[in-house]
């Protein structure tokens, strides 16, 4: 877009010489703002000179892409939002971005946060198939796993006194387990337990009750479905129909009763 220009007369004494600025506002594809003048010596209606030079930039604390994730913390105080190559964390009271930490080559599609020895860091899903544990604080990399061999469209947690079990769902038709092991200086990811499913998966969910026994598991794919199965035995309960398209993303209230599910028939 080009702003109205300035004329002016030159200084050298030269009544025929004008030097005219133009002003041109350009918006990138990374959402940001940035306004470059263009100045034009003229001497007898004949361009001469021309210089460009970027005045200023105008650049939003939010993401420069579109938003797949978000997450709040367990104190409800802070947020984590997650794009293409990038992690913000969010102060919610303050409605103000606290630090951003760059994926690098990863391409993000689902996080949470989750507690380990008592401070809470991220955990990323990436399209990849990898596993991220990323230090909110230095925005280093504690731990990293191939945990599967295509996108991992969604994961969750499941802490017990004595354990920490991620669920991780993904494009290659299975839900994986994995326990967390903490030592003095390192965080690793074990592998436990994998449900093999028939379609993609596209979305994983725990049920809230703290009795491990009546513990289930709700896994939407790509047919369409929520399939229901008991935590521990992985043994197959309950099948939910209901969308026309696969349902993208799910939830299970405190109490149990209730199942919720957005699909993308863009119903709920």
């Amino acid at each position: 877009t080009f702003c109205p220009g300035v004329k002016k007369s030159s200084t050298g004494g030269n009544d025929n010489t004008n030097n005219t600025t133009i002003r041109i506002v350009c918006g990138l594809s990374n959402n940001s703002i940035e306004v470059h003048s263009v100045d034009m010596v003229q001497v007898d209606n004949k361009q001469t000179s021309v210089s460009i030079n970027k005045s200023s930039t105008l650049v939003m604390y939010g993401h420069s892409t579109g938003i797949r994730s978000l997450n709040l913390s367990s104190s409800d105080e802070v947020a984590v939002t997650l794009s293409k190559q990038s992690l913000k964390l969010w102060n919610v009271p303050k409605r103000s971005c606290i630090r951003s930490i760059s994926l690098n080559e990863s391409y993000g599609l689902c996080c949470r946060f989750l507690s380990v020895n008592g401070k809470e860091d991220v955990l990323v899903g990436t399209r990849s198939g990898g596993l991220k544990l990323l230090d909110v604080d230095s925005g280093e990399i504690r731990c990293e796993v191939n945990a599967h061999e295509r996108e991992i469209w969604d994961l969750d947690i499941m802490t017990t006194p004595t354990t920490t079990t991620i669920m991780t769902g993904s494009a290659d038709q299975t839900v994986k387990f994995w326990e967390v092991e903490n030592t003095d200086n390192e965080t690793n990811l074990v592998h436990t337990r994998t449900l093999q499913m028939k379609d993609d998966v596209l979305s994983v969910r725990f049920s809230n009750t703290t009795d491990l026994e009546k513990k289930l598991v709700a896994v939407s794919t790509l047919d369409s479905t929520v399939k229901v199965f008991f935590a521990d035995s992985l043994k197959f309960f309950l099948n939910l129909y209901g969308h026309s398209l696969p349902a993208l993303c799910m939830d299970i209230d405190s109490e149990d009763d209730i199942l919720i599910s957005g699909g993308a028939d863009k119903s709920i």
